[in-house]
């Protein structure tokens, strides 16, 4: 894929948010200003990428960083949080216990590329300090901001962060964009689920942790790959194939054009332990 199919860089979605959007579906981040300070939303993988998040925060306003939110636990989304201290660190209960008990794992997937090393090597685990169960409300000044959980998807710490003032809705990895989702903690139903319920969120612009900004368009082909997943897996699932076989016939379509298709081996392997039920 071109990355010249979405906009990339600082992109100001509406009045004082904005949107930091990495070429080729690599992940995201964004942040808030407000009139006492920032909130910035995911602190990315590296030292150098956390650099550049503060860099384009910089760029904008002098004002402190007051928050940072952690929208799940994954390394790519979560392991600069020490290049935000002494902000506190916002998230699920959830991410927290899921980025402690999992942290060396999340590590060694991100070391595979290897010319990472020097960078990973200088992460420590920082965690969120604070944390919630069902969901949260922040005032920056005068924006409203509520952080939301629905429940088991991408992962068990997925959250929404949902400006209603503005109609914004940043998504983390709950919906992407032009590539197939990750699914190293994916569970492919209760994922369906929880995305009929937040397709009900009153948003016009949706931020995704990977791929461009978007709308309501965007999030209805997101929603739409993963059910088509797991239309084309469960049927594999329920003829008896094994997972080889069921890989070779899962059809996706139209989205065989996105990237990240060699996700499908994973995908339905971790589907076919949803369906057995040996995946919490």
């Amino acid at each position: 894929m071109s990355t010249n199919l979405y906009k990339t860089g600082t992109i100001e979605v509406a009045e004082n948010v904005y949107a930091f959007i990495q070429e080729n579906c690599a992940t995201n981040s964004g942040f808030i200003v407000g009139e006492e300070g920032v909130m910035v939303i995911d602190s990315l993988m590296t030292p150098s990428l956390a650099g550049q998040v503060r860099t384009a925060i910089r760029n904008v306003t002098k004002a402190p960083i007051r928050y940072l939110i952690n929208t799940h636990f994954h390394g790519d989304h979560v392991f600069g949080n020490q290049y935000f201290q002494p902000a506190p660190i916002v998230a699920h209960h959830n991410c927290r216990i899921e980025l402690e008990e999992k942290f060396d794992a999340n590590m060694e997937r991100y070391r595979q590329r290897t010319e990472l090393i020097p960078e990973l090597d200088q992460i420590k685990m920082t965690l969120p300090d604070v944390t919630f169960h069902d969901s949260m409300t922040i005032m920056l000044g005068d924006k409203e901001i509520q952080l939301k959980y629905y429940g088991r998807a991408h992962s068990n710490s997925d959250i929404t962060i949902y400006l209603p003032g503005d109609k914004i809705l940043f998504i983390g990895d709950l919906g992407v964009n032009h590539t197939l989702p990750a699914f190293p903690d994916g569970h492919i139903t209760k994922w369906i689920d929880v995305m009929q319920e937040v397709a009900l969120i009153d948003a016009d612009t949706i931020v995704p942790g990977h791929g461009g900004v978007g709308g309501r368009s965007e999030f209805e082909d997101s929603k739409t790959l993963l059910e088509l997943l797991h239309t084309e897996i469960k049927r594999g699932y329920d003829q008896g194939l094994s997972e080889e076989d069921s890989i070779k016939q899962v059809n996706i379509g139209e989205f065989s054009k996105f990237l990240n298709q060699d996700r499908i081996g994973l995908i339905t392997n971790m589907a076919y332990q949803a369906y057995s039920g040996t995946l919490k």
